[in-house]
């Protein structure tokens, strides 16, 4: 059965809640704002329910975007695209839940449920949201080769993986660009070049989100774990295809618009030693990235632009 990622209501005995030093958290609640994670929207909260939800059933999906005049267009445009058009056309949510699918709905309702947190207009939000969802299609993609059990739970993951630094640019906007910006110029991953700045980095910011929208202990690990040295990675995590996937997307750029030459040369040095984690042979690296490749160039265009604020 697939694990829920969001447990809404009364937190487990080993929820995230407990997990975080009262320290840390207030040390990025006096930077970032005592307020700066409000509840989860309550339209956001229904969708991540019904997406997360391994019981849902069609008819929950149809009765959700029935209900939300802005979401079921979205959809229909998306089951009427090239992507997943059979010839027919779909004129109904009922045909566009058909041809669309449940698996592949319960990823479009998690990305407009993420498309509208922490909104900023800048040109890095647009940025993050991408590299979120290109690390979402590449985690799909290599779970399927590397560890199938995690395919249905692993694209909410690369998602929601990066989600702190969407609050971190919205409430520093200036600073944050500059951080972003020195490090890029310093050859610097973003978690490092935070470190030089801030008393936490992006991965802490996550989890205290995690804590506050009680998600579950996995996909807090798999945002507080995906920096982490590969010899503290969990075998079979959600945690180690999250990062194998994030080092793939900024070494071939998908999804960047700008700086993706400094990103290439800061992630493509860090793919051998992710490779040998995985025990992938040299002659199946290529065919992998291909496949991550082709699937990010049919799928990202059903995402985009629901992260557009």
């Amino acid at each position: 059965m697939l694990k829920k990622l969001f447990k809404f209501g009364k937190p487990p005995a080993e929820s995230p809640e407990t997990l975080m030093a009262d320290a840390l958290r207030q040390s990025i609640l006096r930077s970032l704002g005592l307020k700066s994670v409000p509840i989860m929207p309550g339209s956001a909260q229904e969708a991540f329910k019904i997406a997360t939800n391994p019981n849902a059933e069609a008819r929950d999906f149809i009765d959700l975007l029935e209900g939300d005049e802005g979401l079921s267009a979205r959809v229909l445009k998306i089951a009427n695209s090239v992507f997943y058009d059979r010839g027919g056309g779909s004129k109904t949510i009922v045909d566009a839940v058909n041809v669309i699918g449940i698996a592949e709905l319960r990823n479009l309702m998690n990305a407009t449920a993420l498309s509208g947190l922490f909104p900023v207009r800048h040109y890095l939000r647009v940025e993050f949201w991408a590299h979120n969802i290109a690390t979402g299609i590449a985690a799909k993609t290599l779970a399927r080769s590397l560890i199938p059990s995690l395919v249905d739970q692993i694209f909410l993951a690369g998602l929601m993986h990066d989600v702190g630094k969407l609050l971190i640019l919205q409430q520093h906007v200036e600073n944050y660009e500059r951080v972003i910006k020195k490090g890029l110029a310093d050859g610097l991953e973003s978690i490092k070049a935070e470190q030089a700045v801030y008393p936490f980095d992006h991965t802490q910011v996550g989890q205290m989100i995690a804590e506050k929208w009680n998600f579950s202990r996995d996909l807090y690990d798999a945002i507080g774990d995906h920096h982490k040295p590969w010899s503290n990675q969990e075998q079979g995590s959600l945690a180690s295809i999250v990062k194998l996937s994030d080092l793939i997307t900024h070494a071939n750029s998908l999804g960047a618009t700008r700086d993706m030459v400094a990103y290439q040369r800061i992630h493509t040095p860090l793919l051998e030693d992710a490779w040998s984690y995985f025990g992938v042979h040299m002659r199946d690296q290529k065919k992998l990235m291909q496949e991550v490749v082709l699937d990010f160039n049919a799928e990202f265009q059903n995402y985009e632009a629901w992260g557009k604020v």
